[in-house]
C-alpha cells in the first residue's frame, strides 16, 4: 500500500512486507500478546482450550477456516476475540470448545502457530481492550529530522483523538466486494450475492484472476480448474454449485459465518463512513459523539442524536430500509443495530526509529507504535499523518 503526505513532501510504503504490520492483541486487563512471546501450556478447568495463534499474511476468519478444514471440525467450536488484518504478522486469543491439547500438537502450517497455554471460559467475540500496532513505512523521500517534525506536528494538532472510519480492510482491499454482496443479501437477491462474490472484477487483481472470474460467469467448471487452491471460498461456492446446480443459498452457507456476518457489517460501516464524512464538514466534531449503526431496530429507538438527519440522508440515497436488516431467510445475519463513537482516542505513541531503508536505498523509513482500541483501524489513524492510496 503507498502513502504519501497531502503537501506532496512526503511519499511512501506501508504494508511493503507483512513483517511491517504487526498487531499484538490486548485483553480486557490491557495485557498485551508479544509476537516474540514464548507460550507454554498450564493445565486449568474449564471446557475451551485457549491456545495463543500467531498467524502471517492470513486473515483471522481464513485461519479459523483452515484449522477446522484441518482438524475435522465445525468452525462453531473455535472462537476469537477479533479479526486480525491479512497483510500482516499477528497474534491474538483464540479457544476450541473440548478440545484435547494433543490434537493440536501435530497441526502443520506454514503461516499459523498455534501454542495451547490452558483451558477457562470461551474467548467471546469483542472480549478484548483492542490491539497493539508496530508499522513500518518505507520509501520516505524526506530528511530524517523533517520526518519526525512532521509527525510530531500532528500528533500536536489532532490531541489525541482521530476520526474513528471503518478502514478499507472493512470492504475489501484488492477487492471492495464485502458491500456489494451485503447490499444483494439485504435486497434478497442470494444469486447476485454469490455471482458478485465470484465474478466482480476489480482493477487491482491480477488479470489472470480477473479472467477466470469473467469465466465463472458462464462456465462454473471451468472456472473452478483454473482458481488457485488459496481462493478457497470462491471455490468451495463453485463445488456446491456444480455438484447442485442453481443452489445459491446452499452455495453462500458454505461461506464461514464470519465472512457471512461481514457482508452485512459492511453495508453499515458504508453508511457510517459517510455519515461521519458528512458531519466532519458540516463542522460536527464533538469528542463524544456517537454515530448510530443501522439495524432493524434504528426507527424504534426512544432517544435520537445529531447523527439521525445524516443517517437518514444516506439511507434514502442508497435506498436501504432498516427493516432489511431482519433477515427472515439467514436469521444468523440479522442485526439489530448499535453505535460506534465517531472519535476515538490513541493511545502510548511512540516514534520507535526513523533510519535509513534497506528495501529502498537512498530513502528514509519510520516505524511507529501505538495502541487503538476494539474495532479501530490502523490504516485510518496513520491517515491522519500520510495520504493512504
Amino acid at each position: 500500500m503507498s502513502v504519501r503526505q497531502s503537501s506532496g513532501k512526503v511519499r511512501g510504503v506501508l504494508k511493503h512486507a507483512p513483517s511491517d504490520f504487526i498487531v499484538e492483541e490486548i485483553d480486557c486487563s490491557k495485557k498485551a500478546l508479544s509476537i516474540n512471546g514464548k507460550y507454554s501450556y498450564t493445565e486449568g478447568c474449564g471446557d475451551f482450550l485457549h491456545v495463543v495463534m500467531k498467524k502471517r499474511n492470513i486473515d483471522t476468519i481464513s485461519a479459523v477456516f483452515r484449522i477446522c478444514s484441518k482438524l475435522g471440525i465445525p468452525e462453531k467450536r473455535v472462537n476469537y476475540a477479533g479479526v486480525k488484518d491479512k497483510a500482516a504478522v499477528t497474534v491474538q486469543r483464540i479457544s476450541f470448545y473440548k478440545m484435547p491439547v494433543e490434537r493440536l500438537s501435530g497441526l502443520q502450517m506454514n503461516d499459523i502457530r498455534l501454542y495451547p497455554v490452558g483451558r477457562g471460559s470461551k474467548v467471546y467475540l469483542g472480549d478484548l481492550w483492542g490491539n497493539r500496532f508496530t508499522v513500518c513505512i518505507r520509501n520516505i523521500d524526506s530528511p530524517h529530522d523533517n520526518l519526525r517534525d512532521h509527525i510530531e506536528n500532528i500528533i500536536d494538532r489532532i490531541d489525541g483523538v482521530f476520526p474513528n472510519f471503518f478502514g478499507e480492510q472493512r470492504f475489501g482491499s484488492v477487492r471492495p466486494v464485502t458491500c456489494p454482496v451485503g447490499l444483494a443479501i439485504l435486497a434478497g437477491d442470494i444469486s447476485q450475492a454469490v455471482n458478485a462474490y465470484i465474478c466482480t472484477v476489480f482493477a487491482g487483481e491480477d488479470k489472470s484472476i480477473s479472467e477466470v472470474r469473467r469465466i465463472a460467469a458462464s462456465d462454473k467448471a471451468e472456472a473452478l480448474r483454473r482458481f488457485p487452491k488459496s481462493y478457497m471460498y470462491e471455490r468451495i461456492m463453485l463445488e456446491h454449485l456444480i455438484a447442485h446446480k442453481g443452489d445459491y443459498r446452499g452455495a453462500f452457507m458454505r461461506l464461514p459465518l464470519g465472512l457471512r456476518k461481514m457482508f452485512i457489517n459492511a453495508v453499515q460501516s458504508y453508511v457510517f463512513n459517510d455519515v461521519l464524512k458528512l458531519m466532519i464538514k458540516d463542522g460536527i466534531c464533538t469528542g463524544n459523539l456517537k454515530i448510530p449503526i443501522v439495524g432493524h431496530l434504528y426507527r424504534k429507538r426512544i432517544i435520537e442524536g445529531k447523527a439521525d438527519k445524516y443517517v437518514d440522508r444516506i439511507l434514502r440515497k442508497e435506498k436501504i430500509n432498516p427493516d432489511m436488516f431482519r433477515l427472515h431467510d439467514f436469521p444468523e445475519l440479522s442485526s439489530e443495530g448499535t453505535h460506534r463513537i465517531a472519535f476515538e482516542k490513541f493511545h502510548d505513541f511512540k516514534i520507535v526509529s526513523i533510519d535509513n531503508d534497506e528495501k529502498f536505498p537512498g530513502k528514509s523509513k519510520v516505524v511507529l507504535r501505538f495502541s487503538l482500541p476494539k474495532g479501530c483501524y490502523a490504516t485510518v489513524f496513520l491517515s491522519e499523518f500520510f495520504d493512504l492510496i
